[in-house]
């Protein structure tokens, strides 16, 4: 019952993401990076696509590691970036 939903979930935040970047008021990025963390934390399948988005965008990957190294990220964004890391 665990991955349909999250399936679910992971629709819904890239719904919302394209709203919000049609939509001024509403964020989009915020659910495209939820959407990503989703993905890759639960589906193999996903981490390897975002591990291939990093290596061909390396934009996104300094990104990643410029975010996590803030002083306000989460403790989970450490987590996503051992896992879609595309040096490891």
């Amino acid at each position: 019952m665990r991955k349909p939903l999250m399936i679910l979930a992971i629709v819904s935040c890239l719904i919302m993401s394209v709203v919000g970047g049609l939509l001024p008021v509403l964020q989009g990025w915020i659910f495209f990076v939820l959407a990503l963390y989703l993905l890759a934390t639960e589906f193999e399948s996903g981490r390897a696509w975002v591990k291939g988005a990093r290596r061909r965008w390396p934009s996104l990957s300094r990104g990643i590691v410029r975010a996590r190294d803030h002083r306000w990220a989460p403790k989970r964004l450490q987590e996503f970036d051992d896992l879609t890391d595309p040096a490891k």
